[in-house]
């Protein structure tokens, strides 16, 4: 028995060894300091809190690298002049687990030793998730524009996990002068920084767990394009079909756009931008000119995905890339919304227990029914013979 107990821990073991090391490897990313920036070009710098942890801890089988990585980008990039009007920020986790390092081997014959270890293995994996989200935009030039909502949160976010959209309501100046300004947005968030498991003998099921979290800042630059309103004015006048199915695939979408402007639009081109959970296959619908009071329809090809909330409506931006009687590489847009649906076998997921309380309603009545049922003739005449 001792030989097979030895046997099954370095199986279990070694077992976790490589799943940890095929996740690592998935991973494909160079390593990242926790104490030196490491961030894509347009972060200016991503600070670590201290961290304690006592020395030689009994139950850290692991060291663990890593962390979040948050990038953050501007869904509208240009904005108009005496315009009130929001930004629209996403926020992108793209941090990683990046390296793994055994500090204690589990004694083999002790099998809460070997469980206390396959759980923190389990544990480090979350290192890359940055917690309690929230970002701060600051405008280096107030004098340009004025922020009315400078916060916003993005709550929890998993390595390659999207932010809903983050909204701050702004007001550009009318006599702003066109050309770029620089937004900082600054993030803040915390992450585990480490985990311990100390196993208990005499219920290795459940060992004690240690959790210690640090918190982390980065300030990322964003460049926002302030220019004077074009004569065109782009507005989209509604979307087709109305309501579009969760887990759909291959929807084709037409969206009517009119040009309510005195001026024509040329080379015009329609992107579309949907909210997480909608993926857009063909996003261009290119026109070569939209005159005055001129209607296009545009035509996308969608898929819905499962996890997508059914029930309520979705937002689908329109960004417009046009040229004017004046000018190249203008940009506007403009939105309409598609209600998601829940598919039949959805339905009947999400309310199976109406489904089995009208089935034990209906087995009740018909067994009712039944019990009431209109006596034999004979048996009318066997109980008047009595």
């Amino acid at each position: 028995m001792r030989l097979a107990s030895i046997v099954i821990g370095f199986a279990i073991i070694f077992a976790n060894m490589i799943v940890f090391s095929v996740f690592i490897a998935s991973a494909q990313i160079s390593p990242i300091s926790l104490q030196i920036s490491q961030n894509p070009a347009n972060q200016t710098g991503n600070s670590h809190g201290s961290l304690s942890i006592p020395a030689q801890f009994s139950g850290d089988w692991y060291e663990v690298s890593g962390g979040p990585d948050l990038q953050i980008a501007l869904a509208r990039s240009s904005v108009y002049r005496n315009e009130n009007t929001s930004l629209e920020l996403t926020v992108t986790n793209i941090g990683r687990v990046t390296s793994f390092k055994v500090l204690t081997q589990p004694e083999p014959s002790r099998p809460e030793e070997i469980l206390a270890a396959q759980k923190e293995l389990q544990l480090e994996a979350l290192r890359s998730t940055a917690q309690d989200v929230s970002v701060q935009l600051v405008a280096q030039n107030n004098s340009a524009l004025n922020l009315k909502r400078e916060m916003a949160y993005a709550g929890s976010l998993r390595d390659g996990q999207v932010s809903q959209v983050l909204v701050y309501p702004v007001e550009v100046y009318e006599n702003t002068k066109p050309g770029d300004y620089t937004l900082l947005a600054i993030a803040n968030y915390t992450y585990q920084q480490d985990v311990a498991v100390k196993p208990h003998s005499d219920s290795p099921q459940n060992p004690d767990v240690f959790y210690w979290y640090n918190s982390a800042s980065q300030t990322i630059p964003i460049t926002l394009h302030i220019e004077k309103r074009s004569k065109v004015d782009l507005k989209a006048l509604s979307a087709s079909p109305g309501t579009l199915t969760v887990g759909s695939k291959n929807n084709i979408v037409k969206v009517i756009i009119q040009n309510q402007g005195t001026d024509t639009a040329k080379d015009l081109v329609a992107r579309l931008r949907p909210e997480t959970g909608i993926y857009v296959d063909m996003d261009e619908s290119p026109i070569a000119a939209l005159g005055p009071g001129e209607k296009a329809e545009l035509v996308y090809k969608v898929d819905v995905s499962k996890d997508a909330v059914g029930g309520r409506p979705y937002r689908f931006t329109l960004l417009f890339d046009f040229a004017d009687s004046y000018r190249k590489n203008l940009l506007d847009s403009d939105h309409v919304y598609i209600t998601l649906q829940l598919g039949l076998g959805d339905i009947i997921l999400a309310y199976w227990w109406v489904v089995v309380i009208v089935g034990i309603v209906g087995l009740g009545v018909i067994f009712r029914i039944r019990s009431k049922r209109v006596p034999h003739p004979n048996e009318l005449n066997r109980e008047g013979a009595q």
